[in-house]
């Protein structure tokens, strides 16, 4: 996975329960996007130690229902972050205020960056 300053990321989302390992990996029951700014680049260039995790909390971030069953959730408080796990794996979990949690699919993720070395001409 490939990131880039001041880009946006955007991952899905699907509810935490019994079914989830049964679900279609491309009909999500939300979208979740966060700006990649500087300090949560910072922040996700880590690779945990085996058996450890790191947990970063997004602070802003927006959300987009795929299913009108998920459009109140937009009205309520809820909280969000990543986390990461020893690979580096990069995911999301969201909790909402009634006990709902939602997970994204761990993502392989070695960041590169381009440091501008090309020669120019």
């Amino acid at each position: 996975m490939e990131f880039e300053q001041d880009s946006k990321l955007t991952l899905p989302l699907f509810i935490l329960n019994e079914s989830l390992s049964e679900r279609d990996v491309e009909k999500p029951d939300l979208d979740i996007s966060f700006a990649l700014d500087d300090e949560l680049l910072t922040q996700i260039c880590q690779n945990p130690a085996p058996d450890s995790s790191i947990a970063i909390s997004l602070k802003e971030y927006e959300l987009a229902p795929h299913s009108s069953e998920f459009n109140a959730l937009l009205n309520q408080e809820h909280d969000a972050q990543i986390t990461l796990s020893h690979g580096p794996l990069l995911s999301v979990v969201l909790n909402t205020h009634d006990n709902q949690t939602f997970v994204s699919p761990q993502m392989d993720m070695m960041p590169t960056f381009d440091l501008g070395d090309e020669d120019e001409e």
